[in-house]
């Protein structure tokens, strides 16, 4: 089981990140539909499951459920953060007048790990969650000490696990790619009219990739 470290104690986890921490993504900015032709081909691939379930992790303060509820209006929702804070603010923001329609469908758990929701899942979203700040900014030719591949590929491991046979998996916002995993072995990729993600990418080695853009977000759990 991966272990996942909570956010640092600064307001809803926003914070310098600091090398050798093992922390996911700290940064809780977020908005409403921030993806919307990632939203938009899930809707389409879901659309003919009668009560779809969905897991939004590293959720933040609730957005990207609220948005998926309004794109999938069918399913039920897990989003999962290990910041108290945000899932707090979530969960107040849903039962604003403006959620307050969706809000029964989604149910926020404060965690640090996917199995909080128990079971599998009809789709899986990990968006802006497995990349680092610095990397961004500073570009190291090694990812090791801020966040190494080897924590990409548990983490992507352990999502897989949860991703039902026929179940969709949408990354973003990744520092590494997913085809360079083992897990991906199981997964085809879906076209999405998203535009391909900016670099950096690291590779299995850690060492920065001469790759500046990345095109597969969308995948479909094949029967093994």
């Amino acid at each position: 089981m991966v272990r996942f470290v909570r956010a640092l104690a600064t307001p809803l986890g926003r914070g310098q990140l600091r090398a050798g921490t093992g922390l996911l993504q700290p940064a809780t900015v977020t908005g409403m539909d921030r993806h919307p032709a990632l939203f938009a081909t899930l809707r389409t691939l879901l659309a003919d499951r009668a009560q779809p379930r969905l897991l939004s992790f590293g959720c933040s303060t609730g957005e990207e459920a609220f948005t998926l509820a309004r794109y999938v209006p069918h399913a039920t929702i897990d989003a999962i953060d290990a910041n108290p804070a945000c899932i707090a603010r979530a969960r107040r923001t849903a039962q604003s007048s403006a959620q307050r329609d969706v809000a029964d469908r989604i149910r926020f758990l404060c965690a640090a790990t996917p199995d909080a929701g128990g079971g599998d899942y009809d789709a899986v979203l990990c968006l802006s969650v497995l990349r680092h700040g610095a990397l961004d900014v500073e570009r190291p030719a090694r990812c090791t000490a801020l966040m190494p591949f080897a924590r990409f590929a548990q983490t992507i491991a352990t999502l897989d696990a949860h991703v039902r046979t026929g179940g969709v998996l949408v990354l973003w916002g990744c520092h590494f790619r997913f085809r360079d995993t083992v897990t991906a072995a199981a997964y085809r990729a879906v076209p999405s009219a998203k535009p391909p993600q900016p670099g950096p990418f690291y590779g299995p080695d850690d060492r920065l990739l001469p790759v500046e853009r990345y095109a597969d977000f969308i995948f479909v759990k094949s029967a093994r």
